[in-house]
């Protein structure tokens, strides 16, 4: 076996293998390990598909090989994606990562380019290669998949990794003074897409032609990679604006004089109606730092921020909820102009706050209050 064949096959094995490890291992159904196991399953196919025409050659017309030659395309469509989101799963909680909105705008491409490849490859498979429409599906296929992988591949690289990479500046800024585990996740995430950049990069740079022997340098190092991202990917990562202020004390009086100018901002200025609303400023507003606003969260309600700001945003919702005079609303308006980014994110904090969802908690409240 040719040795170039042999590493493809060695990707393919690594990346399949580290995908299985990576979903079986996942620990209380983490999302960043399962989307994690996912990315590597994603570049398991496009190295399947890539040994199979490397082994077998382009113009193998077995159906198996010719399938897998189109999948190729759509496989690395959903790769910048993927990417993205599990870099975004490293610092959101599950119900702010994805909804069914978000997945079909950040995969509609790669959907998109599916269906055209199954329905021509069926088509190809049932037109004669004489007849005129096997000329014509022949070209739009191959164009949509030149186009995809040359220009569409490369803008979504930009695009996720810019998002990635503004993502992390982000986070980094809202968490000046941040816990270990929270440092740890900071520090994973900004390699992770150092690493996809640079690997993306060197995809791209390899392929010109005075380069071509830089190819098998770029399928060893992806060898390295792949199983970089596996061995420090079986972490689970946790990211909390709560700066662990654990061993910090704060005069009694202090205290709840803070925890009484808190109650009021909270009542008077709503703050947690924005959906950025972030521990440093609320602390900002509250004339402190995070890591006393976390102490005292900590300490007198019993919670972190997340679950603090949370709280009073659900009862606003059961306000307007049991209110008739806001039926007009959809439960996704309401969601937020109560400070949610997303109706996903709204429907599992308020069923793990009330054990009910909004829809329902709606329709009970509604109903007493016309008896």
């Amino acid at each position: 076996m040719d040795y170039r064949i042999a590493i493809l096959l060695l990707l393919l094995l690594i990346s399949c293998l580290g995908g299985l490890y990576t979903y079986v291992n996942s620990k209380n159904e983490v999302l960043s390990q399962k989307i994690l196991s996912f990315f590597l399953f994603n570049f398991g196919f496009i190295f399947l598909a890539t040994f199979l025409l490397n082994y077998y050659g382009p113009e193998n017309t077995n159906l198996i090989i010719v399938l897998f030659s189109y999948l190729f395309f759509v496989f690395c469509l959903t790769l910048p994606p993927t990417f993205y989101f599990y870099v975004k799963s490293l610092v959101y909680e599950k119900s702010e990562v994805i909804d069914q909105q978000q997945f079909q705008f950040h995969y509609g491409l790669a959907i998109s380019l599916l269906i055209i490849n199954l329905f021509s490859f069926i088509a190809l498979n049932n037109v004669a290669k004489d007849d005129s429409n096997y000329m014509l599906i022949e070209n739009i296929l191959k164009y949509c998949n030149f186009i995809s992988l040359i220009f569409i591949f490369l803008l979504q690289n930009i695009y996720y990794i810019l998002e990635s990479s503004k993502l992390y500046v982000s986070k980094k800024n809202e968490v000046k003074e941040v816990n270990p585990e929270t440092a740890e996740t900071l520090v994973w995430m900004k390699y992770f897409i150092i690493m996809y950049s640079l690997t993306i990069l060197m995809l791209y740079i390899f392929q010109l032609r005075p380069l071509l022997f830089g190819k098998m340098i770029f399928r060893v190092s992806m060898i390295v990679y792949i199983a970089v991202i596996i061995y420090f990917g079986q972490k689970n990562y946790v990211f909390s604006q709560d700066s662990g202020a654990k061993g910090l004390d704060i005069d009694i009086e202090k205290r709840l004089e803070m925890k009484k100018a808190l109650n009021e901002i909270m009542k008077v200025e709503k703050p947690y109606l924005a959906e950025d609303l972030s521990l440093k400023m609320l602390a900002h507003q509250l004339n402190t730092n995070s890591k006393y606003l976390s102490f005292l969260i900590n300490k007198e309600y019993d919670c972190n921020f997340s679950s603090f700001i949370n709280s009073f945003r659900i009862k606003e919702a059961q306000a307007f909820l049991s209110d008739t005079a806001y039926n007009i609303y959809t439960i996704e308006s309401i969601a937020k102009m109560t400070g949610f980014k997303s109706k996903s994110a709204f429907n599992s904090a308020f069923k793990k706050e009330t054990n009910l969802t909004p829809s329902k908690f709606k329709s009970i409240n509604q109903k007493q209050s016309q008896t």
